[in-house]
């Protein structure tokens, strides 16, 4: 609670007024009614007295002979020390309105709990120094084990989307600030690792070729200056790497108005789009090489027509001139 070590022989504590006692009881009743302990600090002197609630919070009995700083010193964690006592020495010279600090204290049973230890000063003297300091502790177990398992949690959440096919980012609508920007999105644009913080430098970051950035860049702003709330997808879009490779992707824009976000997705299409152009390439060929099979089939059907007139004629000639006909119907 301070870095100032009590006196070897602490003094008892000094008496406040019957009017002040019963105040105090009143308000420490109703903090300990909420399950927290109380703890009243007699600055000078280095003697503190800790309620019975902040004892059992502990797994301390009611009458454990606890009354001078070094109680609570003892028991703190040694590397939430320092800390706690530097937040204590901030509100002594008047740079906090209050202490408050999260740390651990060592229970009876050896292990650790997380404590929520705030205080205020309430007297100093002429010179500004503190004279009495009032505080309590509440215990933090339930929510350092519920922020510990949303922690594994979003571990988790992100792991899975790290390794998913497609790329997720979501950004703030109102600033552009990005809150998470999954790694496979980083890949499929082919950008380092951290480079894509704010969502209006996404273009200038991942486009390297002025022209391409351009293009794209257009397209994409006329549809959102059209419906500015509405999703929207984009099909196609061209990205040359800084390597000069050439890569075709798919991405999605879905804001989320009720939390002031915007989540994109990006997707690699190159392998459907080369796929759908040779396709679309074998299709042309197709037809190109039809329409000569068209062309041929009637430049052959012409040929024989005509050598079936050139015969009908040859055997008109040879009937004028008295003469068998030389080409039968079939021939």
């Amino acid at each position: 609670m301070s870095p100032h070590d009590p006196p070897a022989t602490l003094p008892e504590f000094p008496s406040a007024p019957a009017e002040q006692q019963a105040s105090d009881a009143r308000w420490k009743a109703a903090i300990e009614a909420n399950g927290d302990g109380v703890w009243d600090w007699d600055v000078p002197t280095g003697r503190v007295q800790f309620s019975t609630n902040l004892k059992r919070m502990l797994g301390f009995p009611a009458d454990a002979p606890w009354n001078s700083l070094s109680d609570w010193a003892e028991r703190a964690h040694p590397d939430d020390l320092p800390a706690a006592m530097a937040a204590v020495q901030a509100h002594f010279d008047g740079r906090s309105a209050s202490y408050a600090s999260e740390h651990r204290l060592r229970c009876a049973d050896g292990t650790w709990k997380w404590i929520l230890d705030r205080g205020l000063v309430l007297t100093r003297n002429a010179s500004g120094q503190p004279l009495r300091m009032l505080g309590s502790h509440t215990d933090l177990s339930g929510l350092t084990a519920a922020r510990e398992a949303l922690a594994r949690q979003q571990r988790l959440f992100e792991t899975v989307l790290d390794h998913a096919p497609m790329g997720f980012a979501v950004y703030n609508a109102t600033t552009g600030e990005s809150l998470y920007v999954n790694r496979q999105f980083e890949h499929i644009c082919g950008v380092e690792h951290g480079t894509l913080s704010n969502r209006r430098d996404v273009f200038s970051v991942i486009y390297t070729d002025p022209q391409e950035r351009a293009a794209v860049e257009r397209r994409v702003t006329a549809d959102l200056e059209a419906a500015p709330q509405a999703p929207h997808a984009w099909d196609d879009l061209p990205l040359t790497l800084k390597s000069g490779e050439q890569r075709w992707l798919r991405s999605e824009r879905i804001p989320l108005p009720e939390h002031d976000l915007v989540l994109s997705t990006v997707q690699d299409v190159t392998a459907h789009h080369l796929a759908a152009n040779s396709l679309q390439q074998q299709a042309t060929e197709l037809q190109q090489r039809n329409a000569e099979l068209v062309r041929f089939n009637r430049a052959a059907v012409d040929r024989e027509l005509r050598m079936l007139e050139l015969k009908q004629e040859v055997n008109a000639l040879l009937a004028r001139l008295g003469e068998r006909a030389r080409y039968g119907p079939q021939s």
